[in-house]
């Protein structure tokens, strides 16, 4: 690996030549490799690698970075429902830049790459990156960076992608994103309490003991929700030694939200049928929904989850019920 290429990839593959030039890389030495093919001139003074993705490109080419819930992902915390890319652009520019037509340089790299990762994402939040929507044109966020020393050439700071989103997201999705900021330590709690006493009022976003507990952005949506209808929610709690589970409602019923990689490998399978004869073997029920019901077919997944708890607590009334 050449050089450049080690630079770039600790840059997260894209950065201004003067970024490079702190890193020690001469000016000849990076445009002779853009002359070779071994990286990209994405325009005048900027670089990128093979490995950069199309998001990053376009950023780049219109004179912004990633914001928003386009930048929220690529921290590993929860961004919201499926949307356009999320453009981040200071407020003293003058104007933002073309794309570049098809075939460009910088426009794209003719094939697809995987998503780039902030390179500072630690592994455990890496849990895979949705594109943003390219047939709709970017959602625009005029503003300035308030840790910007925090901020790489091609993205914005954490605390500036959460103070876009929490005002850009639907409501509970803003919310979420903060739970999992929290959850994730994305950012220090005390930065994340700040955010949300800048929100608007009407918003309601809060940092409570549930911000620091959730697994997910799904598990925040799901516990959020259930005590919106009254129900008590208990994030990540323990069967004596086992656990811990993703939470308990109602002091009866076990949960776990599941995302889309949860069976990838014979092993997670073994740990579910494993975490299921746990809770059963304390007499406990266990609801089990995917992400994708959660955010897609709520209405069953709240009549499943209520008609469990109604049982589970009439049967709790008749014949007592074992500690945890």
């Amino acid at each position: 690996m050449s050089r450049i290429d080690t630079v770039l990839r600790v840059l997260g593959e894209v950065a201004h030549l003067s970024t490079l030039r702190s890193f020690g890389l001469a000016d000849d030495e990076v445009r002779a490799a853009a002359r070779r093919g071994a990286v990209i001139r994405v325009r005048p003074g900027w670089y990128a690698s093979r490995r950069a993705d199309a998001e990053q490109l376009v950023a780049v080419r219109v004179h912004a970075k990633l914001g928003c819930a386009t930048a929220l992902q690529r921290f590993g915390v929860w961004s919201g429902p499926a949307g356009p890319v999320h453009l981040h652009v200071p407020t003293n520019a003058s104007r933002l830049g073309s794309p570049g037509a098809p075939g460009s340089p910088g426009a794209s790299t003719g094939r697809e790459v995987p998503s780039v990762w902030h390179p500072r994402t630690p592994d455990d939040r890496r849990r895979g990156i949705r594109p943003g929507d390219r047939s709709v044109a970017p959602t625009t966020h005029w503003l300035d960076d308030p840790d910007a020393h925090a901020a790489l050439d091609w993205i914005c700071s954490p605390s500036a992608a959460l103070a876009q989103a929490v005002r850009c997201l639907p409501t509970e999705h803003a919310q979420a994103a903060v739970d999992s900021m929290v959850a994730e330590r994305g950012m220090p709690r005390s930065d994340v309490e700040r955010i949300v006493a800048l929100a608007p009022a009407r918003l309601g976003l809060v940092v409570d003991e549930l911000s620091g507990r959730v697994g997910s952005g799904v598990e925040s949506l799901f516990a959020r929700r259930l005590v919106a209808r009254g129900h008590r929610v208990e994030s990540q709690v323990g069967l004596g030694p086992h656990g811990p589970f993703d939470g308990v409602i109602d002091g009866c019923v076990l949960y776990e939200a599941d995302g889309w990689r949860h069976h990838a490998s014979r092993e997670s399978f073994e740990a579910d049928r494993g975490r299921t004869l746990v809770a059963q073997s304390f007499g406990m029920p266990l609801v089990r929904p995917s992400a994708a019901q959660v955010l897609e077919d709520w209405p069953l997944v709240l009549a499943a989850v209520e008609r469990t708890v109604a049982d589970a607590s009439r049967l709790r009334g008749l014949d007592g019920w074992p500690s945890r």
